[in-house]
């Protein structure tokens, strides 16, 4: 069996075991005169998404927590649906309907966090993976804010968050290669430094998905995202095929199957566990086997994160559950609502 057919066994193996599949909400209706207008739109194929921020509003053990939902409305072929109002939605938590209390309109500035995988498994794509960076800055809003981050053996903060129209000034430099890829550290330190940022914000991770060296595991930043308000944007990118090449370096022909038979390991769970971030925290996974169909991906992902809804309402009935489901509809036929479909009450955002 070849290196490339165990990667693809072990990958459908993994992923039927580890994760499941989403779906996407279909919005009913219980009003069909009346049709909202349509937005332009860059994205072909509806799924679900949303972001939830649950925010504590003080007083007793058992005070309610205030839910804020962001949420994307598209009909069937993928446009975006501009001027819905907030008697146009519905929440239901727990199969319960809530009042929906708080509504913001579409087009509001985010912040977003570009984190990048420099490692030694891109070193051959390294000046494709820096286009691609500063192309992702040149699709974003000048009112916008964002920072940079790459990560090999170690994490490297390009750029502090600041304004795109400042950032655009200067292109985006990536140190030396260093060895080692601390993909799990990375994501966890960008949550870390997301959780203080006011705000609609999202993390767009750029890697093969590949972990190596990290304290940090699978695991723990799975958990982590399940308890943060911050959506994630996972592309991507495949190299599997340089992986023989860099092999070859190593002259023991024992040291050399054991790191093959690791990296074997890491690929086969790299697309569960993107996939994984983007669908536990309402954003989508990408996936771009040739760097040059990152633009697209990119593109996608900023005209979405400009063009939400933000609903906010107060659970009406109080549950030990820290788990939730979540379900976010509007009145019209043929709309599709992309939301979260739980949130977490865990401590660490009751404190926000």
């Amino acid at each position: 069996m070849t290196v490339m057919t165990r990667y693809k066994t072990a990958t459908v193996l993994i992923t039927l075991v580890l994760f499941g599949s989403t779906t996407a909400l279909q919005a009913q209706t219980t009003d069909p005169a009346r049709r909202p207008p349509v937005l332009r739109s860059t994205s072909s194929y509806p799924s679900r998404q949303t972001e939830q921020v649950a925010m504590n509003r003080g007083g007793s053990q058992t005070s309610p927590i205030l839910v804020t939902i962001p949420t994307v409305v598209m009909d069937r072929n993928g446009r975006y649906i501009a001027n819905l109002r907030k008697e146009d939605f519905r929440i239901y938590e727990d199969g319960v309907e809530q009042n929906v209390l708080s509504f913001g309109s579409i087009e509001k500035p985010f912040t977003v966090a570009l984190l990048l995988d420099v490692s030694g498994s891109t070193q051959y794509q390294l000046s494709q993976i820096r286009d691609a960076a500063n192309t992702f800055v040149s699709r974003l809003r000048y009112n916008d804010r964002m920072m940079a981050i790459a990560f090999d053996g170690k994490i490297n903060v390009l750029t502090e968050p600041a304004n795109v129209s400042a950032i655009r000034q200067s292109k985006l430099h990536i140190p030396a290669v260093t060895d080692g890829t601390v993909l799990y550290d990375a994501v966890a330190f960008a949550l870390k430094q997301m959780a203080s940022i006011p705000g609609r914000k999202a993390i767009v991770l750029m890697s093969d998905g590949v972990d190596q060296n990290s304290v940090a595991t699978l695991k723990s930043t799975v958990d982590e995202i399940a308890e943060d308000d911050v959506l994630i944007y996972t592309v991507q990118y495949n190299t599997l095929p340089q992986l023989p090449q860099r092999l070859s370096a190593i002259k023991s022909e024992k040291a050399r199957r054991k790191v093959q038979a690791r990296l074997m390991k890491g690929y086969a769970i790299s697309e569960p566990y993107l996939r994984a971030l983007a669908e536990k925290t309402g954003g989508r996974y990408y996936r771009a086997d040739d760097l040059r169909d990152v633009g697209p991906a990119f593109e996608a992902i900023t005209a979405e994160l400009g063009v939400q809804y933000t609903l906010g309402y107060f659970p009406k009935q109080n549950s030990s559950d820290a788990e939730r489901s979540i379900r976010v509809k509007v009145r019209y036929p043929n709309l599709v609502v992309r939301a979260r479909d739980s949130y977490t009450t865990a401590p660490t955002i009751a404190r926000q």
